[in-house]
């Protein structure tokens, strides 16, 4: 009775409700956790001042989307070195949606090289971000640390810390500053290495959590700290295409990593979150195995009292992990076993990255007599503009498609269209010197470069302004799209910004 008690209490700081009355103590601890935590999800997308370029671009009508698809919370990164108040408006949109909000710090890839002079500046980060947010409710839950051995993730590897007292003097220079600010703040903390089960049990405990506050207290009597776990294995069916036929002790594999946490969160009398747990997504595998998959996590998660949120919402369509597709709306499948919920149609979102070029050029080509640079501080949209300098010719665009990468998930593309749907194309965008003019184009990227509809020529005015053009699509569902821009009418210097292609249903 004292533990369900204790849950509550944790569960109803997470969430921000108040206490059950007594009638609810006959509740089981797994069924308070999933009433109280929900159905969780990352919603992993990028944001105007920078972030990934792989990533689509936030929008509050991806949380809509969550909201109306039953879950109750989400999870997002947010970047050592970034300024805090750019979080501001995801993390109020969330509340006010009634979701609950884990924000989770992905650390420097300079702390890789540089293990032990990382620790000042974690401290700094943290030290910055629980002031600012210091006065949010308690639904904001701080998640110290993503996967400290995975702070640099690119072809040629993953870098990070792989000492696991390393990484836990990290955590334990920074919880104290927290806690000057934020006493009763919920804190998500996993282990080193990749967040794993064991990782948790073995570290996060008093031999490797030694810090005290002021009044002596530490991780044993602190009750406001839920413990924080990733979950991806079989890594051969979660990260790639091989069926579960070929991984027959898969469901072993699951328990030994949730064996670990349980055990822990027992002894420690603290809750659990799967933080991050998924798999990739039909048709990289069979709807059966995805189905069999998630199912069984979910039926472990809710055996064991466990809250989790999947991975994920967003990213960008080709993104196999992603289970949010700005033309096809939710993977169906998946709701059925997550949330119960047969979602509607999400609202228009625009499945092009890098569209505020924050990264540069990143995933942006150009042909012809086209140079592409950024413009810093253009004064258009966010901290960057991508500026084309153009001659006149027959050949001078600049495009986006579905990148080509090493990985390439099969059947899955950035950019679709669908056949009977409106779609408009804005952006921002400013001539420099005299009046501008560009043309916009759509194509199979496996069929005509000629593409199957250009608009009219648009003329670009010497100041700033919002353009839109629209194209009803009556042809087939085209998936693979490439979207263009064309400037070969004249010679010219154009700014573009803020580039989005929005899908409406009738």
């Amino acid at each position: 009775m004292q533990e369900i008690h204790f849950r509550k209490i944790a569960i109803a700081l997470i969430l921000g409700f108040p206490l059950l009355g007594e009638s609810t103590t006959k509740l089981s601890k797994g069924e308070i956790m999933f009433e109280r935590i929900g159905k969780g999800i990352n919603v992993d997308v990028s944001h105007l001042e920078g972030g990934p370029p792989e990533k689509v671009l936030y929008d509050s009508a991806q949380y809509d989307a969550v909201k109306a698809a039953g879950f109750q919370s989400i999870r997002f990164f947010v970047v050592a070195g970034e300024d805090p108040a750019i979080y501001k408006n995801r993390i109020q949109d969330a509340l006010d949606r009634d979701l609950a909000v884990v924000i989770c710090l992905w650390g420097s890839g300079q702390w890789a090289s540089k293990p032990k002079e990382g620790i000042q500046e974690f401290v700094a980060i943290w030290d910055r971000v629980a002031k600012y947010y210091k006065d949010y409710p308690a639904r904001l839950v701080f998640e110290l640390w993503n996967e400290p051995a995975g702070l640099i993730v690119k072809p040629g590897g993953i870098q990070g810390i792989q000492d696991g007292k390393t990484a836990m003097e990290y955590l334990n220079a920074a919880i104290p500053i927290i806690r000057t600010t934020n006493p009763d703040r919920i804190l998500g903390i996993g282990g080193p290495g990749f967040n794993g089960g064991r990782e948790l049990a073995q570290f996060v405990t008093p031999e490797y959590l030694t810090y005290r506050l002021e009044d002596g207290s530490g991780f044993a009597d602190d009750t406001n700290i839920i413990g924080i776990f990733h979950m991806y294995q079989p890594h051969k069916f979660t990260h790639g295409t091989s069926g579960l036929d070929e991984v027959p002790k898969w469901k072993d594999e699951v328990r030994e990593q949730m064996s670990p946490p349980v055990a822990w969160s027992k002894k420690w009398r603290k809750p659990l979150l799967l933080s991050e747990w998924g798999a990739w997504v039909p048709p990289c595998h069979t709807v059966e195995d995805f189905k069999a998959y998630i199912g069984f996590v979910a039926d472990e998660c809710k055996k064991h009292n466990i809250g989790w949120m999947y991975y994920c919402a967003g990213f960008n369509n080709q993104w196999a992990f992603n289970i949010l597709n700005t033309e096809d709306g939710w993977n169906q499948d998946a709701l059925d076993i997550l949330t119960e919920v047969t979602a509607p149609p999400p609202p228009p979102m625009s499945p092009l990255i890098n569209s505020e070029f924050s990264s540069g050029t990143v995933h942006w080509t150009s042909e012809g007599s086209v140079q592409m640079s950024v413009a810093r501080s253009a004064g258009l949209s966010g901290l960057a503009a991508l500026k084309v300098e153009s001659k006149k010719s027959d050949r001078a665009a600049i495009y986006q498609e579905t990148p080509k990468r090493a990985w390439n998930p099969p059947g899955r593309y950035l950019i679709s269209l669908r056949k009977g749907r409106l779609y408009k194309i804005s952006f921002l965008a400013k001539s420099v010197g005299e009046m501008g003019s560009l043309r916009v184009r759509l194509a199979d990227v496996s069929g005509s470069s000629d593409g199957f509809w250009t608009s009219t020529p648009v003329t670009i005015s010497n100041a700033k302004r919002e353009y839109a053009i629209e194209y009803k699509h009556t042809g087939r569902d085209v998936r693979d799209v490439r979207v263009a821009f064309l400037f070969g009418d004249r010679d010219q210097v154009i700014l573009l910004d803020r580039i989005a292609l929005h899908g409406y249903r009738e």
